[in-house]
């Protein structure tokens, strides 16, 4: 592994992170195996020796307990004190330079104590929980710097970047040098559930099945790391409006709306629901003068067999309708992604997330339609509702909304 360079902003951090650990808890299991993080700049490599040493006494000690079926409850609230801080400090390291992720062994252990520890009195054991090999010979931290794709009978790496992380997932990119084109990888939290894996898995079988050039392309799952390769798009729409806000002429917002309208005809056509649209799971990619919008995020995506809907009711959509906390997120239908698309149309044509006063009359009556509060009054479908805005292009190209 190459010296990993620290930007400044995550230095500051680590730092202070190293701070707080020796305050609570001294300098004395910062060395233990400090050894194995060798090729891992400072403070970094101290925390990581931190977590490791603290890991393994308390699955050493964990060990010792197994006869009595009792873990004691200070090693308890420590384990799950250590685990809670690991998993927390993971996430806050996802989208830089030092993403890391824990061995697959310990992560399968800790999965397999977190329904039986206790915060108080103890924490019964499982009858078939097995002893922890205790992993003292080398790094139970690795730097995800780079992606091993597999060619021919090689595994060759290309190195990493993280550009996003959500609820369920970090997106990373790499230029595989073979094609000479970047890919994107979009990797599993490790600490979801087997729903929410599982919403993931989906996602990934939906969008291999859509196949549109206004829907980003999805290329191979990998059970083993729990990820998949994808298209890359050079922004989000949320960040190129943001960004050109000020100089975008209608015309190209036009274009990328008539983009809106052609990729959620499609989508629909496939009895699919999309149900997160929003300005940042709208991505662009850009060609030589000519920028083409990419849908992605189909993690919560209805379909009609589906039976994971009922699981998902709290979750909503980033412009999805108010509505929904009433009628329940199971009952989503397609005048409710109309609601969504409305929402994105004004966004594109202002650049404003909140909706603001209307001085185009047309305009104001194209979103009433598309957000009525009354679902009966609404567009029935993208068609319609692209029926409708063609009839206001000319007065949007004429007087501001």
């Amino acid at each position: 592994m190459n010296v990993i360079e620290i930007k400044e902003p995550v230095s500051i951090f680590l730092n202070n992170k190293l701070d707080d650990i020796l305050q609570i808890h001294g300098e004395q299991d910062l060395k233990r195996y400090i050894g194995f993080y060798s090729d891992i700049p400072s403070p970094l490599k101290e925390i990581f020796s931190f977590f490791h040493s603290g890991f393994n006494s308390l699955f050493i000690w964990l060990n010792t307990r197994l006869p009595t079926g009792h873990y004691t409850a200070q090693e308890s609230r420590e384990l799950l004190s250590y685990i809670n801080a690991i998993q927390k400090f993971r996430l806050d390291l996802a989208p830089t330079e030092v993403a890391f992720d824990l061995c697959t062994y310990y992560k399968r252990v800790i999965e397999e104590c977190k329904p039986f520890l206790k915060v108080s009195g103890g924490s019964p054991i499982p009858p078939n929980f097995k002893e922890v090999n205790i992993i003292e010979m080398g790094a139970i931290f690795e730097i995800q710097s780079a992606i091993s794709i597999k060619r021919a009978n090689a595994a060759i790496p290309f190195p990493i970047k993280a550009i996003g992380e959500g609820s369920y997932a970090t997106v990373h990119k790499y230029k595989d040098t073979f094609y000479n084109r970047f890919f994107a990888v979009k990797k599993a939290h490790n600490n979801l559930n087997e729903a929410e894996y599982k919403r993931f898995c989906i996602e990934f079988s939906e969008m291999k099945k859509l196949k549109s050039p206004y829907v980003l392309e999805v290329y191979k799952f990998d059970k083993e790391n729990r990820q998949y390769i994808m298209e890359y798009a050079d922004d989000t729409l949320y960040s190129y409006i943001s960004k050109h806000n000020n100089t975008l002429d209608f015309s190209k917002r036009n274009n990328l709306i008539q983009q809106i309208f052609k990729a959620f005809i499609y989508i629909h056509s496939k009895d699919v629901l999309h149900r997160d649209i929003s300005p940042s799971n709208i991505l662009i990619k850009k060609y030589d003068g000519t920028d083409i919008i990419k849908v992605s995020d189909f993690g919560l995506v209805k379909l009609e067999e589906s039976q994971l809907t009922n699981q998902f009711t709290e979750i909503k959509g980033y412009f999805n309708d108010p509505q929904l906390a009433i009628v329940g997120f199971s009952n989503y239908e397609i005048r409710h992604e109309i609601y969504a698309l409305t929402r994105l149309i004004y966004f594109i044509i202002t650049g404003k997330k909140t909706i603001g006063t209307f001085t185009n009359d047309h305009f104001q009556t194209f979103f009433n339609d598309g957000t009525n509060p009354n679902i009966e009054h609404r567009y029935k479908n993208v068609q319609k509702m692209q029926d409708a805005y063609k009839q206001l292009i000319t007065s949007l190209q004429q007087v501001n909304v």
